[in-house]
């Protein structure tokens, strides 16, 4: 990876985790990230891997309680209506469920 590549890497980084902030629920989470990541395994996808992360994000923008956390790479996320989604290894499923 050349110095511009792994540049381009973290500005599209730290923008879809500004866009990310913005965000009040699993819908539009869900669209933003897609704007920046295509999905994998689940709807969305988003790499993590930073000392500022999705959780970290989501959790001090206000926008989304914590369903449950069992690491920052696997954990759950409720948006002020009730939607929730799970977070593993970056893929973003709907639902709240432990899998």
């Amino acid at each position: 990876m050349t110095a511009n590549a792994n540049d381009d890497y973290w500005t599209t980084y730290d923008k879809a985790l500004d866009a990310a902030a913005e965000c009040r629920s699993v819908e539009s989470l869900i669209d933003t990230l897609n704007r920046y990541y295509p999905p994998s395994s689940g709807v969305a996808f988003f790499p993590n891997g930073a000392d500022r992360d999705l959780l970290g994000t989501l959790t001090d923008a206000g926008h989304f309680d914590t369903v449950w956390v069992q690491a920052d790479y696997h954990f759950a996320l409720r948006d002020g209506r009730g939607d929730g989604f799970t977070y593993i290894e970056g893929d973003i499923v709907r639902g709240t469920s432990r899998l």
